[in-house]
């Protein structure tokens, strides 16, 4: 069934009209969704996702009176500003008793039942009611991630009994209780918090977990002033605050002003899938049939098993008036932008292009080429085979009839043909082709944007189709894939910091991948090339001062090469223990416990990685929630064998508590999975990172949704973008940052 649905969204796609207009005229924009992965989204909310303190977010519209309260009293002005008073230093005590750390330890290795019968022996053990007190708490917070709540609220009510003034232990079981579904009672023990402690973080964090409660429980009365109150007080919630209210809105029918309210959470947080699910469904609603078609591809781009999306496309496609590959938010083209030729580096790389979420090569149909100067094209055999006059445009097309290839001219006259690969060279080094108007049998697949690109091109005919790789400098690759892996950072030092670390990481790519047909794919997290169309003035600066250097590793034998790691924005604990704040969460080790308290701790005032503006701080503390059928839907996509999901736990920890990989529970089995591939299974690859408390919200003892609180981007290892940028504008220059990120390597030329 599956199968058939996918093929009817191709086949349909296929036959609309080849004709389109520009992007430009259909957009007017594109941002990513998706994590460290790069796919675009619905055009209409870029206004919003560059909004920030200046300029202020759109004003929301009230509802109607009788609805319930107005949305309007949480609409933000432009000249409110969240981060003079509202941020302050954590209160969280990250003490560990040393007789409960091999409990802390097993639990880290994935043996949960292990650790909580050590956890269960030390509550009895210990010699002072504190340490009882903390295995006891960590049994809770264990339990609660589960989603066997009886269990947390048993241990949490321990645990306060044992220390009587720790106000963590009540705020365990006040998400004990709102997560199992008994929010009158977690409202009660709220009360009571408030005679143990009135700091931000302990407050805030029970207002979410109640506010999650009545909004799981369909108590919309209840949940909204909630929302309201956190979305006004609490800048690291907003984004998830603003889309349940949407969530709510759009229940009650109230679609304009859940459009408005979606297209907000996603402002704050770009990475908010739900929020961009719903914003499809509302744009259905309100009759804006192809911009509700650009969202579901959008998403659909993310999960092409998603039936339910592939549905929704099929039907809106018939509003559609061009190809619908001019409707994705691919780069379009309609000329050369280098006219300047610039001479190639000795170093070289080989790029396979179109590339798939999971690397391999898309299979093209047909593409366009506009050579900047004179070119040849050169067949395997029998050598140059055509010549050609710059700016003279052709089309390649695959023959699946025959298994080949046909060179066509402007008159759609077939130049040449062959079965053979052949390479597409201009004359004169340093000038540019333009590849444009890809074609494959599924548009969802990859990114088919047009591509500028200096040196050759690889034409390699196959079974299904042609695959494209381009051989070009690695000093001209470096500008374009430091625009996507710094996205959004200007200062010079940083940039010329993620010039080194990325020339680095590449250079050992194409040491690993010389048997291969390339080097790297143009759309990994890591090494996302847009061709040299996207390379921007300072990126190119970056690059053509750092020219030639890298890192290696000093050893007994002499240099080493290394191969380091990039990511975006980091907290305060990183893997490998690079102090990214003055206070650098103080004392933290892992345990469960501790793991909660920091992820709903303040990041510090200082840290390195952080925005002006908090409420844009999504990619430092972050907050989504996920329907329960949508996990499972995307789990019986993969690993039907093992049914229905039971629960969720962590198969293995890093030391720190990040997510290695997780332990899906089947009614019929369990499976293990590698966090990448878990990521995919949870949020259709959209946490932003693997540092995250994940618990299940439920109606009685069934889960309905899955909260996860998180931390950071990325693997939390090597360069952090955002922190290079904050030190760049302390003054650092880029070898101090690279030292500070790099303490065990070195530069050389």
């Amino acid at each position: 069934m599956k199968t058939y649905i996918i093929f009817a969204v191709l086949f349909l796609l296929a036959a609309l009209p080849a004709r389109a207009q520009s992007l430009a005229e259909l957009s007017g924009g594109q941002r990513t969704l998706g994590g460290s992965s790069q796919y675009q989204r619905h055009a209409d909310l870029e206004k919003f996702n560059h909004a920030g303190p200046q300029n202020g977010l759109q004003q929301l519209a009230p509802m109607p009176a009788a609805q319930g309260p107005s949305l309007m009293s949480v609409a933000r002005l432009p000249d409110i500003k969240l981060n003079e008073n509202v941020i302050k230093n954590s209160v969280m005590d990250y003490t560990i008793n040393p007789d409960i750390r091999a409990a802390a330890a097993l639990y880290g290795a994935g043996d949960a039942q292990t650790a909580m019968r050590k956890y269960e022996d030390a509550i009895v053990a210990a010699q002072d009611d504190k340490t009882s007190a903390q295995a006891a708490g960590d049994i809770a917070v264990i339990a609660l991630s589960a989603g066997d709540y009886k269990k947390a609220l048993h241990y949490a009510e321990q645990a306060t009994q044992l220390d009587k003034q720790n106000p963590f232990y009540q705020l365990v079981k006040i998400w004990a209780l709102a997560a199992g579904g008994e929010a009158k009672r977690a409202k009660k023990e709220y009360d009571k918090l408030l005679f143990l402690t009135a700091d931000f973080e302990y407050v805030s964090a029970a207002k979410l977990a109640m506010a999650q409660a009545d909004f799981t429980a369909n108590k919309q009365k209840e949940a909204m002033p909630a929302l309201q109150n956190l979305y006004a007080s609490d800048p690291y919630v907003i984004s998830h605050a603003i889309y349940l209210m949407g969530r709510i809105a759009f229940t009650r029918g109230d679609y304009k002003a859940a459009l408005a309210l979606f297209e907000q959470a996603l402002a704050h947080d770009a990475n908010n899938y739900m929020a961009q699910k719903y914003s499809a469904m509302t744009l259905e609603k309100l009759g804006r049939f192809v911009p509700a078609w650009q969202t579901y591809a959008s998403i659909f781009a993310l999960d092409t098993g998603d039936l339910e999306n592939a549905k929704k496309i099929v039907r809106l496609s018939k509003y559609l008036k061009a190809a619908p590959a001019d409707y994705l938010f691919y780069t379009r083209l309609n000329e050369i932008l280098s006219k300047d030729p610039v001479l190639p580096s000795p170093a070289h790389a080989r790029v396979g292009l179109y590339a798939q979420r999971n690397g391999a090569l898309t299979q093209v149909q047909s593409f366009a080429f506009l050579p900047g100067a004179a070119f040849s094209i050169k067949d395997e055999k029998l050598g140059r085979v055509i010549t050609g006059d710059a700016f003279v445009p052709k089309t390649v097309v695959f023959d699946k009839e025959n298994k080949g290839v046909h060179i066509r001219n402007k008159w759609d006259a077939a130049d040449f043909s062959t079965k053979r690969p052949f390479v597409i060279d201009l004359d004169k080094p340093g000038y540019t082709m333009l590849i444009r108007d890809v074609k494959t049998y599924n548009i969802f697949v990859a990114n088919t944007g047009d591509k500028e690109l200096r040196g050759s091109l690889l034409v390699v005919p196959g079974e299904s189709g042609m695959t494209l790789i381009n051989y070009t400098s690695l000093e001209d690759i470096l500008p374009s894939v430091l625009m996507s892996a710094a996205r959004g950072i200007k200062e010079p030092a940083a940039l010329e910091a993620a010039a080194v670390a990325l020339r680095t990481r590449l250079m050992e790519e194409l040491k690993n991948s010389a048997g291969g047909l390339y080097d790297i794919a143009d759309n990994t997290p890591l090494f996302n090339y847009g061709g040299v169309n996207m390379q921007s003035a300072a990126a190119k600066e970056a690059v053509k001062n750092t020219d030639g250097i890298k890192l290696v590793r000093q050893t007994s034998g002499g240099a080493r090469p290394a191969a380091p790691e990039i990511y975006r924005s980091c907290g305060a604990v990183s893997e490998s223990d690079i102090k990214t704040a003055g206070r650098a969460a103080a004392g933290y080790t892992f345990s469960p416990s501790n793991l909660f308290k920091y992820m709903i701790s303040n990041p510090p005032k200082d840290l390195i990685s952080a925005p002006q503006d908090p409420t844009l701080w999504s990619s430092v503390k972050w907050i989504y929630s996920f329907p329960l059928k949508d996990i499972e839907a995307r789990l019986a996509q993969n690993h039907a064998a093992i049914g229905a999901l039971k629960s969720v736990e962590p198969a293995e920890l890093s030391p720190s508590g990040r997510i290695l990989a997780m332990r899906f529970n089947g009614k019929k089995g369990s499976v293990a999975l590698p966090f990448e591939e878990a990521n995919f299974i949870l949020a259709a690859g959209t946490l932003r990172s693997n540092f995250f408390y994940m618990l299940p919200f439920g109606r009685g003892e069934k889960p309905a949704e899955y909260l996860f609180v998180g931390t950071d981007t990325g693997l939390g290892e090597g360069l952090c973008s955002d922190g290079a940028a904050g030190m760049a504008r302390a003054g650092k220059t880029a070898r101090e940052i690279l030292r500070h990120y790099y303490p065990d390597l070195q530069t050389s030329k």
